[in-house]
């Protein structure tokens, strides 16, 4: 096994462990031995457990946003790739409970300022998506000049209140139609 895939198997088992018992319930030792591994070779991953827990939550969030950017880039229009984007995205919490669960419980994953935001560059890395989506609709006329950096801002903050909505608040379950009906509105605007 190599080290990629030795990082990738401390990684979910640290993902298992603290979305099953918090971070602060989760001890170095506990992810060690659910891997068969020392404490000390642990260290060998991450300097901390909260360098670990940042680490693996960081590579669940790439993870997460590469799958949305491979399903938009199947797409033939731009419109088509933010929608894809957003809803592969949006669906992928449904097949990963670990993530799922962790979101939940570690709302400091949504910050309201960049300063709070321990996750800026795979939140920026996402932001830059749809600016390319956005300028690539704009340099083929699918969609009318804007200033792209505002309206990709726009969209991503969209797609995290929906996020948010769907699984940080319990009970509150937008349905497709919802979603069919913000996007088609998001994309074509309020005027006739």
């Amino acid at each position: 096994m190599g080290k990629e895939e030795k990082r990738q198997r401390v990684y979910e088992a640290a993902l298992l462990l603290f979305s099953r018992y918090g971070f602060k319930k989760t001890t170095v030792e506990d992810i060690g031995d659910a891997l068969g591994m020392t404490k000390g070779n642990l260290y060998l991953y991450a300097r901390s457990k909260k360098d670990l827990y940042e680490s693996a939550v960081a590579w669940a969030l790439r993870n997460w946003q590469q799958n949305s950017k491979e399903a938009a880039d199947k797409e033939e229009s731009c419109a088509a790739r933010i929608y894809a984007y957003f809803i592969t995205g949006y669906r992928y919490l449904e097949s990963d409970p670990v993530l799922r669960h962790l979101i939940r419980h570690d709302q400091a994953l949504f910050p309201l300022t960049e300063a709070e935001d321990r996750f800026q560059e795979i939140n920026q890395a996402s932001r830059h998506i749809l600016q390319i989506y956005l300028e690539e609709g704009i340099a083929t006329g699918e969609f009318r000049p804007f200033e792209v950096a505002g309206v990709a801002e726009l969209l991503y903050s969209f797609y995290v209140m929906l996020v948010i909505k769907r699984y940080v608040v319990p009970g509150n379950i937008p349905s497709q139609r919802d979603l069919n009906t913000a996007f088609d509105l998001i994309l074509n605007g309020l005027l006739a």
